[in-house]
């Protein structure tokens, strides 16, 4: 689902096959242009009153249109790198399973050039509609990997095209992100707020980063500490 202007605009962009759209009487106007797009494409309008949109979608609403569309076909890590640009940049999440924080991470992703996430079975789907919401759309600009074995996944990246995987963590062993190389083909790894990365994936790990902070705060929620790690990675990965 895609509320607001900015997100349905990004769906209609990517070329996601879209059900339908729904929008507020007195805003149709303001988005005959998407309404056009859709309209060529095939895809119903539906026009209601305000009221009755809040009504039907259970809170106030403020963005004025709304798309319902199908989720992608679902990717492997394979899948996305049969034609991989060089160098690889990936991000990885480890049972990451708030939506707002996998949002984030998304747009996040985008933002820095990341060419593919990958989650795991224990990730919310970046699909759910508050993820969707809270990545602004750039979800639908960014191939979307599922792998119930990421343990397995990574090691796969590592033997068959040379990826280095590096882990984001406070714990033993981890080094200032600044004193640390990021060149190369990289998969970064972001995991759970409460228990962090699973041990299985910290051994498998080429490289642990940790962001230096105030001894007065044990750590940065994980959307916030991707922003860090991944605006670090991109200087060696601007093309």
């Amino acid at each position: 689902i895609a509320e607001g202007e900015k997100v349905v605009k990004c769906m209609v962009e990517s070329g996601c096959q879209i059900a339908s759209c729904l929008t507020a009487s007195g805003a149709i106007a303001r988005y005959k242009g998407l309404l056009v797009i859709m309209g060529k494409r095939g895809v119903p309008a539906y026009v209601a009153a305000d009221e009755l949109i809040e009504d039907i979608i259970g809170f106030r609403f403020h963005k004025g249109i709304m798309a319902v569309g199908y989720c992608p076909k679902k990717l492997t890590v394979s899948d996305a790198l049969k034609n991989p640009k060089r160098p690889l940049f990936l991000v990885a999440l480890n049972a990451v399973n708030d939506p707002q924080n996998v949002g984030l991470i998304a747009r996040n992703a985008a933002a820095f050039g990341v060419q593919a996430l990958i989650v795991d079975h224990a990730t919310y789907d970046p699909y759910y509609r508050k993820a969707v919401r809270v990545s602004m759309g750039t979800i639908f600009r960014l191939p979307v990997c599922y792998e119930d074995d990421l343990g397995s996944s990574l090691i796969r990246l590592k033997k068959k095209h040379d990826t280095r995987i590096i882990v984001a963590t406070p714990g033993r062993g981890a080094r200032d992100i600044a004193k640390v190389e990021i060149s190369g083909n990289i998969c970064f790894v972001f995991g759970n707020e409460d228990k962090g990365i699973s041990r299985r994936i910290l051994s498998i790990a080429d490289a642990k980063v940790r962001i230096p902070i105030s001894r007065t705060v044990d750590s940065l929620n994980v959307a916030s500490a991707s922003a860090v790690c991944l605006h670090e990675a991109s200087r060696y990965h601007r093309s």
